[in-house]
């Protein structure tokens, strides 16, 4: 078997790569966007801000709440009612 290439089929080869590559990364791009996009709003959708309204509302936490406190709050918390709760906002800690 001649596995010979001419002079024109390299270049239509290094052609017809080029066009892949220039459609494959534009859309391996942006599909990364919008796997992280998507994730984003699965974490950070409207039940993340609701318990966070609760944990004020219900007296867990101030309304001017710090890290710290969250922080607190949360690892003091896992393996109560409050904790089943509130997994959530605990779980996707910032």
């Amino acid at each position: 078997m001649n596995n010979n290439w001419t002079d024109e089929q390299t270049k239509e080869s290094i052609k017809k790569q080029r066009k892949a590559i220039y459609l494959v990364i534009p859309i391996s791009i942006a599909l990364l966007f919008l796997a992280i996009y998507a994730g984003a709003k699965m974490i950070y959708n409207d039940d993340y801000y609701m318990q966070f309204e609760l944990l004020v509302s219900e007296g867990h936490l101030d309304a001017d709440f710090t890290q710290k406190e969250y922080h607190d709050f949360c690892s003091k918390i896992w393996g109560t009612d409050l904790g089943e709760k509130f997994s959530h906002i605990c779980t996707w800690i910032d």
